[in-house]
């Protein structure tokens, strides 16, 4: 991969890793300025954190790769027009909701019904607390995903290995990294759709487009929203 690429890998795993020291200082920012007892500060802490992370890594991202010539095969060539774009991205976002329950049955096949996602448990239990996580899942997260594991590991490893390999080892380690092990062939298919989708329209923001508003509406329905 360019050395720019491996630079934004890097950074994204210290962001991955950075709560251990980051969550800690901002609940012990929000107990002494806040006034918060340390229960009512952990939830809260690990939300602003994270949006917190999220933002300087999405910064220092696209300082890396400002003015750039792009070298992604991927996203050479042609792209696709605006309007055709949108309307991949809204049936991105129904493949994906799709895949999810193809994925479901073949799991409960597999190995009976498992219970819920804890991943995504965890994040409707952190969004009720503090609903300003909302906006990490639905837009940040999203959009920082399609960043690292399409455009940059995907896109990467195109230039120097088979297209069809570089989907897979990206869509693998997408999964892992959501840490659900009953879950990790749905996280699986769901980054190879993904990987279709910057492939066929040369658009990363179609694969964020999709992976945004397939997060926004889980998150809504899981959080009761439409009840």
């Amino acid at each position: 991969m360019a050395k720019r690429y491996t630079t934004i890998v890097i950074v994204y795993f210290m962001m991955l890793f950075s709560g251990s020291i980051g969550i800690p200082l901002v609940q012990t920012v929000l107990q002494s300025i806040g006034g918060m007892t340390k229960t009512e500060s952990s939830s809260l802490a690990v939300v602003l954190w994270n949006i917190i992370a999220n933002l300087i890594t999405l910064l220092i991202i696209w300082l890396i790769l400002r003015k750039q010539p792009e070298m992604n095969k991927i996203a050479l060539g042609e792209k696709m027009s605006p309007g055709k774009s949108v309307l991949f991205s809204l049936g991105g976002m129904l493949a994906l909701f799709v895949s999810q329950y193809i994925c479901f049955f073949i799991i409960a096949l597999l190995v009976g019904v498992p219970g819920g996602s804890q991943n995504t448990a965890e994040l409707v239990a952190l969004t009720k607390q503090a609903p300003i996580f909302l906006i990490f899942i639905s837009i940040l997260g999203p959009i920082l995903e399609e960043l690292i594991f399409r455009k940059v590991i995907y896109g990467g490893l195109s230039n120097i290995i088979n297209i069809h390999v570089a989907a897979v080892i990206s869509s693998f380690v997408f999964a892992i990294l959501h840490g659900d092990i009953y879950y990790l062939l749905t996280y699986f298919v769901l980054g190879l759709i993904l990987c279709f989708l910057y492939t066929k329209t040369k658009r990363i923001t179609v694969s964020m487009g999709a992976h945004v508003l397939m997060n926004t509406i889980v998150m809504l329905i899981n959080i009761g929203f439409w009840r």
